[in-house]
């Protein structure tokens, strides 16, 4: 019994590993291709239009689509139709998928940083303790659930084509 429960375990163990290693070749075959930034800039899309936009045959599109879909990547939305559904890269993956540390997308706040990074420990520290004047803050689930409200946003509009 506990060889069958070993076999098992050990079959499902490899599967999970093989899943992982074609996600993770799905993904690097999609940033050397820009295909992150083909979904990014068109905001949502089917099989089909994305085939269009990245240059690629149909059921190339729909195969990476479908793993990118699997991986947990994309989001699957309703289309403005309301007939269909399309896929979505979700705001909180762009700084990763992109490429390179987010790409020209996260520029000014990469030179923010770097002109502010002496000053960031202690505004932390004065924001923390509140005496930073008008700004305070208690606690950090608010930050969260702002940073979350914001990413909430950026789908949004995405999805409605605004940006």
């Amino acid at each position: 019994m506990s060889t069958i429960t070993t076999t098992a375990a050990v079959r499902a163990r490899e599967a999970r590993e093989a899943a992982e290693r074609r996600a993770r070749a799905s993904i690097a075959f999609g940033r050397k291709r820009g295909y992150y930034r083909v979904l990014f800039e068109s905001g949502p899309v089917d099989a089909a239009t994305f085939a269009v936009l990245a240059g690629v045959p149909e059921s190339n599109a729909h195969a990476w689509l479908a793993e990118q879909l699997e991986a947990g990547l994309l989001r699957v939305v309703d289309a403005p139709d309301g007939a269909h559904e399309e896929l979505l890269l979700p705001g909180e993956y762009v700084p990763v998928l992109l490429g390179d540390r987010g790409e020209p997308e996260l520029d000014g706040a990469r030179r923010m940083l770097e002109q502010h990074r002496d000053e960031l420990p202690r505004v932390l520290e004065r924001m923390r303790s509140g005496s930073g004047g008008a700004v305070r803050v208690v606690d950090a689930a608010p930050l969260g659930v702002e940073s979350e409200r914001v990413r909430a946003f950026a789908d949004a509009a995405r999805l409605l084509r605004v940006v």
